[in-house]
Parts: C-alpha cells; structure tokens; sequence
C-alpha cells in the first residue's frame, strides 16, 4: 500500500487434516467456520464473500505465530507460539504492530504482541497452493488485516498475510549479539515456519508456497532469497512488486551510528551492554517518536536517508544476511520461480521526498539550465548514484536524455525526468538485478513487468489535495497502485478496472498454481526472461510482451512529451541515447 516517504520450528504436526467443523462461534455468530490444528488448538473464523462471483470463504484473522516480544524478548529473535486451551477467536482482525500514528498509550505492552497472521480459504479440505503476502510500508507502517481476500480467492489458492515488527522495534541494530537487528526479518520466517508446519489444516499445500510483497514488502521477499537462514522448503516462488534488497533505502548503511542515536533520544545514551537493558523498557510509542526524530535529522542533513532502525541489516552481527547479496556466487541462489516487476511511474513519491526534505530551494524558481542540471546531480547524490572517483555516468546519462526539458529550464517540463530518475534509483534498477540474477541462476523460471495501467483508484491526487505539491501530467501508474488490482483497499473499482484486477489476479495466482503466469488479455503467451532486459509484460488494457525493459526508464518522461506533443524527432533520439546509456551503466554496476 502507500507508503510514506523513505519514511514472515515449531511443532511438527502429523494427524490427518481436521475436517472443518460448524458450530455456534465464540462470538455467538451461527455456523462459524472452527479448524483444529494439531499440537497447537483450535481456531475459529468468520465467513465472507468473494468480490465478482459472490463464492463463500472462510477467514481466520489474528491467528498467532510467535509469542509476545515484550520484556526481555523484545528486539530478540521470534518464539513460535505455545499451544493454547480453549477456542481461540479469530473472527475479528487484530492490532497492528506498534507504529507512528497507532492510538496506543505509552505503556501498552499488549500493543507488542502482534506477530500474527490471517490465513484466508475457500476448502480446508483441499491441497491447494498458498500464497503468503508480506506487506509494504517503508518498514515502519502497515498491518495483515489490510489485504482482503476479496479478489485472490475468485481463484483456487489460500491466502495468508503476516504481520512483522516495524520500526526499530523490527530493525534496531546495535552490531551486537543482543541486539543484531533483522528481528522482524526472523519474525517474516517464523511465519513462513508456521505456514509450513499447519497450512494444511486450513486446505493449503505446503508443498507450493509463493511469498510476495509490494515496496517494503517487496524488499522483503527479495532478502529472503538471499537469506542463508531460509530454510529451502519454506516457499518455492516468489513474487516482487516494486522493492528489493537492491535498494537503497531498504539496507542500513550505518546502523548501530543510527541506534547510539536513537538511543540518546530517549535517555538510554551509556555503554552498549546496558544500554540494550535500558531500551527493552522504554516504551514502544516513544521509541517510535524517537526513530521519527533520528529520521528527520536524516533527512534534513541528506535529503535521502539512511534512516537506521528501519531497514535490513547486513554484516556478521546479524545471521539472516551476513553478506552483500552483490557478493554471493550464483551457486548460492535459490532454485526457485520468480515473478519481479515494477509500476511505470514509480518515481514520483520518492520525488516528491527530494522536492520536501533534500533540497533548500524550490525548484519551482529554476531559470536557468545549469541549475538543472545542479538538481540532478542532487538527485544522484540523495539516492547514492555517485561515485568517489568521479568516473559514475549518471550525470551525463540524464542530462543527455533531458536536454530538450533541460534547454527550455522548465521545471515543469523536467519534472517527469525527475520522476523518471528517482524511479530508476530507487525501484526499478534494483529490481531489474534480481532479474538478472535470477534468470542467470534459473533459465526459463523469470518473469518480468510493468504495471502501466491508470484507472479510479489512485495512491496521488495531487490536482486536488496537495496544492504545495502537483503533478501535472495525467494517467500515470503511480507507486504500489497496482495493490488496487489484488486486494480490495477501499476504492471501488468500475467495470474497466474490474477487467485489469481479473488479469491481475489471473496472473499472480496462475504464477503460484503452476510457475507461469496467464491471463485471458494476454494475446499471446507471457515469455520468461532470456536476455539483459527482457522480454517483459506491459501490464495495461493490451497486456503485451516487449523486448527492451529499458524503456520502462523514461516512461514518465515518455508518457508527458506525449501529453506536451513535444515528442519531437530529436527528444526520441536522444531517449534512445539514454537506453543504450543505462544498459551500460546498469552492466558496469552488475559486474
């Protein structure tokens, strides 16, 4: 969903499946679903209704998976949950972990106990394959109880969405083995242990796991596959939505500098070893407000923040990631299917991050070409495009490809380039690496896309709720916009966004029945990655393949000379310029 600006072994189960039974609920609802799990208790649920075909289902919210992480086990790796007596209420979605802006006083411990997970199905008594949704949220917001089934259960897979420990209370790094961060990393890997082991009491095959996530979410489910921690049989597909470890805001670069700070803000300022003791009883609302602090001195000194305390960790301290991934051999990948993709205009709330924290000046008073191209080399510097010895060629790179916008110093005319950039930065270059990788280690077993569709919904309504901050161009695929096609998320959808959320889903659950992704739209059938950039699936009404992913690099700026009709002879030359430019920049980067 929307996230602010860079601000998933237990007991090992072995009776039958339980039948589903009916009986009067808990909650005093009639014919409420129950489902025993063997070794663990019992759970009762809810029913609902599918979005388009009206097909029953059966939802168990809040359902734990690790035990509390209070006292002395918070910033500590996850515990599976304990059997439980009694029947355990799951008609009711839960609380969401601890997060700025959540109702919760300062001494709420129940607040923390949160690692918890729904698990959505249609059968209980089928084997169906399951798909387990990590949420987005840039690490700091965000819930399970969010993503609806609505739409994914018109098809024949299980849901299951996870919460994790946000914020410092998930990532908090102090470079020690108390307090080594990844903590919500281990917490996304318990619940895909629990999946695992009692999946099949609610219909689900263990045996056919795709893990996906959007933005954070995204980021996430990249990790994982890096992760020497994740077992090999906890999932066998992988879905990435706009995010990935590749990133740059999603791996810390000093984290246990941002945790001394952290720390300071909240009186815990002394040695390490009992500084540790002292942040494990401040409570979780002002430790929020204290990353909220550390996070806009970062930004007010960088513009793009290397906001320690949410975000992956990677060094010996922490086992889930002791390496780089840009370090492993392809021997070290996992064998596994993965679907990666991108929005085309990603760019425009990082962007908009820039325009708000990283520069002193409105770029809106720009009037002369130098000072664009001033801009832009901000711009590559927030997002970390610079390099020591000067021999980087973003400058040159983009400044190529805008010298139309550049010439005219129309800020206004350079602003979808600027979307264009922090896009590629930020999203779509790091996603494009795991593809790459990916499709190197497992030919035939990648797929690629771009959601370029611009329907009702809308994650940005600048032209009427933001009079500081516009967009002038219109019909955009903005970022995590395509949640709106998988998941009900309170905007309803007219008949020709119904027909996109129906390929959308055709496409991920196709992805996680079989390996490869279909949909009636599809003119022809969707060929998995077998070279640098492609092919790739446009995600629109045509739902074509292309060849060149590298035009997904100026699809903002392609988009608006189109608006402008300005797309002149020249402009498009030198677009192509640009793509020949980014290919070998991206290979030099790779390499």
């Amino acid at each position: 969903m929307h996230v602010q600006w860079i601000s998933v072994s237990l007991v090992v189960v072995s009776v039958c499946l339980v039948p589903l039974l009916y009986s009067a609920g808990v909650s005093g609802q009639q014919n409420s679903p129950i489902v025993v799990i063997d070794g663990l208790g019992t759970v009762q649920g809810t029913r609902g209704r599918t979005a388009w075909t009206d097909r029953e289902i059966f939802k168990f919210y809040n359902i734990r998976y690790a035990e509390a992480p209070i006292g002395q086990q918070r910033f500590r790796n996850p515990i599976p949950v304990k059997p439980w007596s009694g029947v355990y209420n799951a008609a009711l979605p839960g609380k969401p972990c601890p997060q700025i802006g959540m109702n919760m006083s300062t001494s709420d411990l129940a607040a923390e106990d949160c690692l918890t997970l729904s698990v959505y199905t249609q059968n209980v008594t089928a084997n169906r394959p399951v798909m387990v949704f990590i949420h987005g949220g840039a690490f700091v917001v965000g819930s399970a109880s969010l993503y609806e089934p609505d739409y994914l259960l018109e098809k024949d897979i299980v849901l299951v969405s996870i919460q994790y420990r946000l914020g410092p209370l998930g990532f908090l790094s102090t470079g020690t083995a108390n307090i080594p961060g990844n903590m919500a990393m281990l917490d996304m890997i318990t619940a895909l242990e629990w999946v695992s082991n009692n999946i099949r009491f609610f219909g689900g095959d263990r045996t056919s796991v795709t893990v996906f996530g959007e933005s954070a979410g995204g980021a996430a489910v990249s990790a994982l596959l890096y992760s020497p921690t994740v077992r090999e049989d906890l999932f066998h597909r992988a879905i990435i939505q706009s995010g990935s470890i590749f990133s740059p805001w999603a791996t810390c670069k000093s984290p246990k500098e941002g945790a001394l700070d952290i720390a300071r803000r909240v009186n815990c300022d002394r040695p390490v070893e009992t500084m540790e003791d002292c942040l494990r009883n401040v409570p979780a609302l002002r430790l929020m407000e204290a990353y909220e602090e550390h996070k806009n001195t970062q930004f007010n000194i960088t513009g793009y923040p290397d906001v320690s305390g949410a975000c992956i960790v990677i060094g010996e301290a922490s086992p889930f990631m002791p390496k780089h991934p840009k370090t492993l051999p392809r021997s070290a990948f996992r064998n596994v299917e993965l679907l990666a993709g991108t929005t085309a205009q990603e760019g425009l709330m990082f962007w908009e991050g820039v325009y708000r924290h990283g520069l002193s000046y409105r770029p809106e008073t720009i009037q002369s070409s130098w000072e664009l191209l001033q801009l832009i080399d901000t711009i590559n510097e927030r997002f970390g495009a610079s390099s020591n010895d000067g021999s980087h060629t973003w400058h040159q790179l983009f400044s190529t490809f805008l010298t139309t916008e550049i010439d005219r110093a129309n800020y206004t005319e350079l602003l979808p380039g600027l979307v264009d950039i922090c896009g590629n930065l930020a999203i779509k270059a790091p996603v494009l690496q795991d593809v790459t990788r990916f499709a190197h280690a497992n030919p035939g077993k990648v797929y690629l896309y771009s959601f370029d569709y611009s329907g009702v919904p809308s994650m940005y309504n600048f032209s009427s709720t933001d009079d500081e901050f516009k967009y002038p161009y219109h019909n955009n695929s903005f970022h995590a916009e395509d949640l709106f096609y998988l998941f009900p998320l309170g905007q309803r959808l007219n008949p020709r966004d119904t027909v996109i959320a129906k390929a959308m889903v055709d496409l991920w659950t196709s992805f996680a029945i079989s390996g490869r992704p279909a949909a009636a739209p599809l003119k022809q059938s969707w060929n998995p990655v077998s070279h640098f950039n492609g092919p790739y699936l446009k995600i629109n009404e045509a739902c074509e393949e292309r060849q060149n992913y590298f035009n997904e690099f100026t699809a903002s700026t392609d988009k608006a000379r189109q608006q402008r009709s300005a797309a002149t002879l020249l402009g498009l030359s030198r677009a192509t310029i640009a793509v020949v430019a980014l290919l070998y920049s991206v290979i030099r980067y790779l390499m």
